[in-house]
């Protein structure tokens, strides 16, 4: 298999959320990328790394660092937050998932998986007119239009 197939294979794991075949997967991949290569490991690999690592062995401070990592290299990708808000999930940290989550729309508004994240977490969308209480009867009137 190709670097690109393990990667592939490691993501279809996490997408099924199981953490320990595609942490075996990509630690895999992780082998032959640095035995063929002295290239760092591409983002998304690192990524992907990073929250199986947290998932599968619950080592959440390198799960973390490796996520962080790939967000730096390449903030644009919205899978990136993703993973990183993720493991910040699993370290109980809330707060700094749902950031991670929104930071991820910003480039990619439609990402499938952090959508169904926020609404699983009970967020709700922002309110029509940001001015007004969300009871107010306008809020109210232009969300049920919008949402129709």
């Amino acid at each position: 298999m190709t670097q690109d197939e393990y990667l592939e294979l490691g993501l279809a794991y996490i997408k099924k959320k199981q953490w320990q075949s595609a942490l075996e997967i990509l630690s895999e991949a992780e082998k032959r990328h640095k035995a063929a290569t002295v290239a760092p490991l591409p983002p998304l690999m690192l990524s992907a790394l990073g929250v199986s690592l947290a998932m599968a062995e619950n080592k959440v401070i390198s799960g973390l660092a490796l996520c962080e990592s790939a967000v730096k290299q390449e903030s644009f990708r919205a899978q990136l937050h993703y993973h990183l808000g993720l493991v910040h999930l699993k370290n109980g940290n809330k707060r700094d998932a749902i950031a991670a989550f929104y930071r991820g729309l910003k480039f990619n508004a439609s990402h499938p998986e952090t959508i169904a994240k926020l609404y699983q977490l009970g967020i709700r969308k922002r309110r029509s007119i940001g001015l007004l209480p969300r009871e107010n009867f306008l809020n109210k009137i232009i969300g049920k239009v919008a949402n129709s």
